[in-house]
């Protein structure tokens, strides 16, 4: 049997919902949840619940779509080390190609 699938505001929880969020999320919820934009365009941050009968989607923040600074993006997307080699080799041409003396090259 499929259950039924409910999206609620964090503020909107019965004393019951509260209790079984309690017990699913003793420590916290940091790690455990998911975010996804809504019609609006907010950044919706959300954990799931579930009872015996239904699951729920418990809305825990949102705000307005986010203007990540360089330092952020920075954050989030961490070079590899094929990356980092690549832009070694291109440093490594760069001064080689300074190193030439440009009247040597015309002949």
């Amino acid at each position: 049997m499929d259950k039924k699938k409910v999206f609620i505001d964090f503020a909107k929880l019965s004393d019951e919902l509260m209790a079984v969020y309690e017990e699913t999320y003793p420590t916290g919820i940091a790690g455990k949840t998911i975010r996804f934009p809504n019609a609006k365009g907010e950044i919706v941050t959300a954990v799931r619940i579930e009872t015996d009968d239904m699951i729920y989607l418990v809305k825990v923040m949102a705000k307005p779509k986010e203007i990540l600074t360089e330092a952020q993006m920075d954050e989030l997307v961490k070079p590899s080390q094929k990356d980092d080699e690549l832009e070694a080799e291109e440093e490594e041409e760069e001064n080689t190609d300074s190193d030439r003396d440009p009247e040597n090259d015309a002949e």
